[in-house]
């Protein structure tokens, strides 16, 4: 069971890498087909293909977006991981125009893994405090 978890934790810091290095075309190796993916910006994304073309839409607004991993917690088939989520507002996203300004928040992410990819992620973060830094809220 140690090695599982272990061999967890990798795929899961890979799959941060993919997304620092902006390497979309990688995350066909740690992620399974069907991916589900849900976050409080992105909503669910449902498949790799799609988990893929927002995976772009994200790197083009926030061309230095970055997750820094501090602790992962995982068995042979969940992991938790508490992250930071950083980068600049470059890039036009779902229609909005880019402000320039950088965020940095703290996040929570489970993970589900079977047959040695992840199988789902759901991100937990604030979205108000994340749309404040980027100043798209009315104050």
């Amino acid at each position: 069971m140690a090695e599982t978890t272990v061999d967890a934790k990798e795929l899961v810091n890979e799959y941060a890498e993919i997304w620092n290095n902006q390497e979309v075309s990688r995350f066909s190796t740690v992620v399974a087909e069907p991916f589900t993916f849900t976050s409080p910006t992105g909503g669910t994304v449902e498949g790799r293909a799609n988990f893929e073309a927002y995976a772009r839409e994200i790197a083009d607004a926030f061309p230095d977006f970055q997750i820094t991993v501090h602790e992962l917690l995982a068995d042979e088939d969940l992991v938790m991981a508490e992250s930071t989520l950083s980068g600049t507002h470059e890039g036009a996203l779902d229609g909005v125009p880019p402000t320039h300004e950088t965020f940095e928040v703290r996040d929570m992410a489970r993970f589900t893994i079977k047959d040695g990819k992840l199988q789902e992620e759901r991100v937990f973060f604030d979205q108000q405090d994340f749309l404040s830094q980027l100043g798209l809220l009315n104050e």
